[in-house]
């Protein structure tokens, strides 16, 4: 496990680059986001006004699904993590990664986005609640896990023009290793999205009225 550890980190250093330009990129895609909620036409935004009432509402009601929420969140983040793992191991793959991370990070943006437009300064606070600690935890592994996948992805294009030898055996390895530190992870994160995040949302909603 220690020598694992010590392989990721030495590939996280490696790909110095490469991990500035997705950090840069998930910025861009929550801002993006933002940006998009406050164009909005009148109808769309009446639409995500009514939603986040209702989601506000539930919560404090205790009308949640649980159960139901629990499987919705599980499954699709590990299907994502599965995706951006699977396009990791295919040849024009890398494109896809990196519009389905730009979208991950827009979502994000565009509920930051929508808790300030409707709640103003309130939003401020609400959005540091739904942000914090699970979308940053998020954001970050599938930034880990892209990494990992647009360097596999490109070991085999050069692989396959004869340009580099490569271990498949051991690059898999590795890259499964990834997978299930990030699906560990996010399962984690997933339950405290359901369990914790909509309490946290109610106390501070309650706080700042």
């Amino acid at each position: 496990m220690k020598k694992i550890l010590n392989n990721l980190r030495t590939r996280l250093h490696v790909n110095k680059n490469l991990f500035v330009f997705l950090v840069v990129m998930v910025i861009v895609g929550v801002t993006a986001g933002a940006f998009f909620s406050s164009v909005l036409g009148t109808e769309d935004k009446q639409l995500v006004t009514d939603y986040l009432n209702d989601f506000f509402n539930n919560s404090l009601n205790d009308n949640l699904e649980y159960n139901v929420s629990t499987s919705n969140t599980l499954i699709f983040t590990l299907v994502f993590s599965l995706v951006l793992w699977v396009l990791g191991i295919s040849v024009i793959g890398f494109v896809f990664i990196i519009v389905l991370l730009f979208i991950k990070s827009f979502i994000v943006g565009f509920s930051i986005g929508s808790l300030i437009i409707n709640f103003k300064a309130k939003g401020i606070l609400l959005s540091l609640g739904y942000v914090f600690p699970h979308h940053i935890v998020n954001l970050f592994i599938y930034i880990l896990l892209c990494a990992y996948a647009l360097c596999v992805s490109f070991r085999i294009i050069r692989a396959f023009t004869g340009k580099k030898e490569l271990d498949f055996k051991n690059v898999i390895n590795r890259y499964s290793f990834v997978l299930v530190f990030s699906l560990i992870v996010l399962t984690f994160t997933s339950l405290y999205e359901v369990y914790c995040m909509p309490a946290l949302m109610n106390f501070l909603v309650q706080l700042v009225n």
